[in-house]
Parts: structure tokens; sequence; C-alpha cells
């Protein structure tokens, strides 16, 4: 626990015992409220559910509890002592009667306001808990948890308090009201500083947050391929560490579709890459909630892209061309029929889900990505289609770079506004021109980005080279990301030449359509050979659906299924194989790097995997 950490919790324990302390002074006094006898301590004790809310949610319950059980010591020992100095023989003085009236016990009042508290209390804790790391709306709202949980701790201390303290004292209608009274304007009472607390909250929880690696990004090179320009490192980020070659499973919206965060952690995975563009409008939310990491429960390293892709599918409207080799006739759409248009302000564009027009610039790619949190950024950037000119590379290119030094200037701002440090990487494009990849990266190594962002549009024989280009000029000490390559070749290419992680959505995408990877190639699943397939999809494998022992047969049973609920067990299922598949191929890439044998370990899977001994 950091020193900060410590030093609220002995504040906030103080400020608890001393809130009873008060509330059970006060409690002694009763006061008239239109003929209903109200205790004096009933607007002060619901602080003690708020100082109880907040601790729960910044230190968690059983330390919550600790400060409960603490605070009722406190106050019975300050009852015995108030007891005792009452019970001394007076010094003649008139202010001796005075201070009896003030501190005589009465018991009644006083067992039950202890009672009430410890009870209430540590019910007020369990419901906040259990409400917390729940699905519902409890748990995505401390507002809402915060005031459900001390609805029923308020009807708790109500019913023991008000039974201890005035049973036999007061009529039951009496009883009944004043009863009814506590209860609404204790809850009201905190329900009107819902708001303040929340805050708080918020604020806290940033304050109080303990980051990894000093809270600071950096990158290390634990060892090199000789003669090339991989290499195997650690970056080092705020949510935790990344061993590279590592791939990144892409969850667009924040989650991997079909997987849970705990399913991702079983096969491996060390980072998740989720898209500024589309949580664009749910970024505040997500500011709210701590962050990427956080928010999505995946807790862990993160990375959001800046819409530059976004901007080529909505605008030229040739979807994705990197290393495709179906799109080497692509054409552009027409500039009428684009829903996405560039100029130097930023992108101007309509929204294919709302209709809704929508800018988004260098600017706000940047205040985007720094509400969602992630710890690595992506500059935004133009990214090219294959069936762009030279003449129209140079043009984007050059607002690529100008759109770079903007996307610093406002990342620096906003970096550092959810407690934790935020990466920028800047984006490579160029094509597939030597001249312009070389020129824009000797630009951008002068540039003050944490790491760097490997894009563009180009042929899949292009790609050692282009990246081979890139790498001989950026700055050796600093990761290097391929954007949206997955194929087992392209990682492996990608490796040798220097990349350091990596992304695509296909793992995922295939495997619901029925492409299952093997280390001996892939094959589709839905052909009916695999029917009655009683074979395992690869062997060996370490993933969780073939360790469970699920068959080829099984799973093509529960991908043609006519049930909803079967086909997202397929779904879940093979993703599971394929994510762990590619996750394992940079795990042992990897390993074949620190003890020198990549080169071995890359011509033995190429051949293997496509049945050849290509090893560019």
């Amino acid at each position: 626990m950091s020193n900060t950490k410590q030093k609220l919790l002995i504040f906030f324990a103080a400020i608890s015992a001393g809130t009873l302390l008060i509330s059970n002074l006060a409690a002694v006094k009763l006061w008239d409220f239109f003929g209903i006898a109200v205790d004096g301590g009933v607007v002060v004790f619901p602080l003690t559910y708020i100082i109880g809310d907040l601790i729960v949610e910044c230190y968690g319950k059983k330390i919550a509890d600790s400060v409960i059980i603490s605070g009722f010591a406190v106050n019975v020992a300050a009852v015995i002592v108030f007891c005792s100095i009452t019970a001394l023989s007076d010094n003649p003085g008139n202010m001796q009667s005075s201070m009896q009236d003030i501190l005589d016990c009465t018991p009644r009042i006083i067992v039950a306001s202890f009672i009430a508290y410890v009870s209430s209390n540590l019910l007020n804790n369990a419901v906040f808990m259990k409400m917390k790391s729940g699905n519902s709306v409890f748990a995505n709202s401390f507002v809402a948890r915060a005031l459900a949980s001390s609805a029923f701790a308020h009807l708790i201390d109500t019913a023991v308090f008000e039974t201890i303290a005035f049973i036999g004292v007061l009529s039951f209608h009496e009883l009944l009201m004043q009863a009814s009274f506590a209860y609404l304007l204790g809850f009201g009472f905190e329900f009107v500083l819902a708001p303040l607390e929340a805050w708080i909250a918020g604020n806290l929880k940033r304050r109080m947050k303990e980051y990894q690696n000093d809270n600071r990004f950096s990158f290390e090179i634990t060892d090199k391929i000789p003669g090339t320009l991989g290499r195997a490192g650690i970056i080092h980020t705020p949510h935790g560490d990344i061993k590279t070659p590592a791939f990144m499973s892409v969850g667009t919206k924040g989650e991997v579709r079909f997987l849970t965060m705990e399913e991702l952690k079983s096969i491996n995975a060390q980072a998740m890459l989720s898209n500024g563009y589309h949580l664009r409008n749910t970024s505040k939310e997500i500011a709210k909630q701590g962050g990427l990491a956080e928010w999505s429960k995946w807790n862990g390293p993160t990375l959001t892209d800046s819409g530059g892709f976004q901007i080529m599918s909505l605008g030229s409207g040739c979807g994705k061309v990197v290393s495709m080799e179906r799109e080497r006739e692509v054409t552009n759409a027409e500039i009428k029929d684009r829903l996405a248009h560039v100029k130097e302000d930023g992108v101007h564009f309509k929204d294919p889900f709302t209709n809704q027009d929508d800018f988004i610039g260098p600017e706000e790619s940047m205040q985007i990505q720094c509400r969602i949190g992630a710890d690595i950024h992506m500059a935004y950037d133009e990214l090219t289609s294959l069936a762009d000119s030279y003449e129209y590379n140079v043009e984007a290119l050059a607002r690529t770079e100008r759109w770079a030094l903007r996307s610093l200037k406002e990342h620096k701002k906003r970096c550092d506004s959810l407690g934790y440090h935020q990466a920028l990487y800047g984006v490579i494009q160029g094509g597939r021109w030597e001249d312009l990849r070389r020129s824009t990266c000797k630009k951008f190594a002068q540039m003050d980005f944490d790491g760097y962002g490997l894009g563009g549009a180009f042929l899949k024989e292009s790609l050692g080279e282009i990246l081979r280009w890139c790498n001989e000029e950026l700055p050796e000490h600093k990761p290097r990301h391929l954007l949206g390559l997955s194929h087992p070749d392209d990682i492996l290419i990608g490796i040798e030449k220097g990349a350091d992680t990596f992304d695509c959505v296909a793992p995922t995408r295939e495997a619901r359509h029925g492409k299952i990877y093997t280390r001996h190639g892939n094959f589709n699943l839905a052909k009916a050979i695999y029917a009655s397939d009683e074979k395992t999809l690869d062997s060996p494998c370490d993933c969780p659906t073939c360790q469970a022992g699920w068959t080829r047969g099984q799973l093509r049973a529960l991908m043609k299924s006519q049930d909803n609920e079967e086909r997202r067990q397929y779904y879940k299922l093979a993703t599971l194989h394929n994510l762990r598949f590619i996750i394992r191929l940079t795990e042992e890439a990897r390993a074949a790097i620190l003890n020198g044998t990549f080169r071995e370990y890359k011509e033995a899977f190429m051949k293997d995997y496509y049945h050849d001994t290509r090893t560019e």
C-alpha cells in the first residue's frame, strides 16, 4: 500500500470514529419536529455510511469492516471514560453540573447506537461489495450502489436503534412516526450528498490507484536476432508489462467478442487493443470509471488506435487492403459516394450507424483516446489505399506528419489526466514507396513519440522490405507495433524485421466462420468431412478448447446448430483456440530469440504450416 493510501486510510478511520462519537453524543438530545421526537444524531449518523462507502470503494470490505470495529472500540472506550469521569466527586463550581449533563451516560441510547452502528454499517459494506461484483447497473455506478446499500443499512439502523432506545418510552404510534421520520431524514440527507460523494470517490480512486513500473512507460531490449532488425524485449506500462514479440488481442469495443476477461487471461493474452473510433461516444463514461483497463475489467496493458483505418474505409470505400492478394486491382470509391472527406483540419464524415455528421481531427482524436485511457495511443494519421497514386501519397503523408505534431501537442496536455501516464505512438505511412517511407521515418524519429505504429497499404510480398525501410530509420530503443496483421508468416517476417507487437481481428473473425488454425495449416471446419471427426482441433495444443477434449465433430455441430446458445458456445471455443494459437506463436518466437534459434524455429514453422521452406 502506497504512502498516500496509508495516510488517507488513517484519516478515514479517524473521521469514522469521530463521526460516530459525535452522533452518539448528539443522540442523547431529543428535539421536537411538529410533535415528533427526533434524536439529535439523525443528521450526523448517515455520514458513517458515506465514509464507509468511500472506504469500501477504495480499500475493500475487509479494511472497511476493520475501520467499523475500530470505531466501535474507540467509542466504547469513550463511554467508559465519560462514565468514569462523571462518577468522580465534584469540585465546587458551577461548571460541574453542566459537565455531568453533557457527559452523563444514557445507557439505552448508547447501547442502541452501538448495536445499530455495527450491524447497519457491516450490512452496508456487504451489500455494497455484492453489488460492485455483479453485472447490473450497480456494478457500473458508484452512486447507485451507495444509495441502494444505504437504503438497506438505514432500515436496519432505524429499526435497531429506535426499538432498543425508545420502546416502552414512546407509544407505538410515536415510535413508528419517529422511526419513519428518522429513516427518511437520514436517507434523504445521503441522497442529497450523493453527487458530492461520487465526485470524492472518483478523485480518491485516481489519486490512490497504485500503478506498475513507477507509473511510467518504457521499453527495454533483452536480446536480438543476429544479423537482422529483430529483437525480444519488454514494454513497461502503468498497467503491466508486455513481453515482446507479442500479439494484442482485439477488443474493438473494450471486449473480445464471446470471451470473458478471465478466459482471455487463461490463454496468456498480455494486452488488448480497442478502437478509439468505435469507443468515441463512450469515452466520457470510460474516463469516469478510471480508464479502459478498469472500465473493461481487463486490468492489464491496453492500446487504442486513432481512427485512421476508419478514414480509409469510410472514405475510399476499399475496406482493409493491407496484405491481401485480392486487392491488387482495387479501385477507390467515387468522391460523391464517400462517407468521409479528408481536409487539413481533420476528417468530416457521416456516421454509418446514426447517419449523423461528425468530425475527428488530431486534437479530437487525442482527447477521445486520453478519455478512454489506454496505456498506448496512436497519433492521428491518414491511411491511403493501394489505389492511391504516388502523388496523393506525398500529399497525404505530409498531412499525416503535420497531424503528428498536432497530436503530440494535444496529447501532452492530457496524457496524465486519469492519474497514470498514457504513451503515444507515431503512425508511419508512405505506402509502398521507399523514399516516402524512409523520409517520414527520419522525421518521426526526431519527434517525441514513445514508440511507432507501422501502418499503410501494401501487398503481402512487400511486407518485409517495407518494414526494413522503416525500422532501419526509426530509433532502435523505442517499440514498434505492426498494425492489423496476424497471419503466421506476416508475424514471423515482422518479428525478423523489427516489429515488436501485432494486432488483427482475423483470428477471432475467422474462428467464427469456421477457419481453424493448426500447426500444419488452417482448415475449414464447416466442411462435411469433419462432421464425425473425433480429433481435437490441433494436437498438441494447450488451448482450453483442446485441453477440454472438444472434438472437431462436436464443434462443427455447435457451429451448424440452429440454437443461438450453442452457436455462441462454438464462437467462444473456436475463438479461444485461434487466439491461443497466434499468442503461442509469438511466445515461441520470443523463446527462440532468447535461446538463439529463431532462424531454425521460423524455418521449421513455415515448413509445417505452409508445407514449404519459405524463410522470407
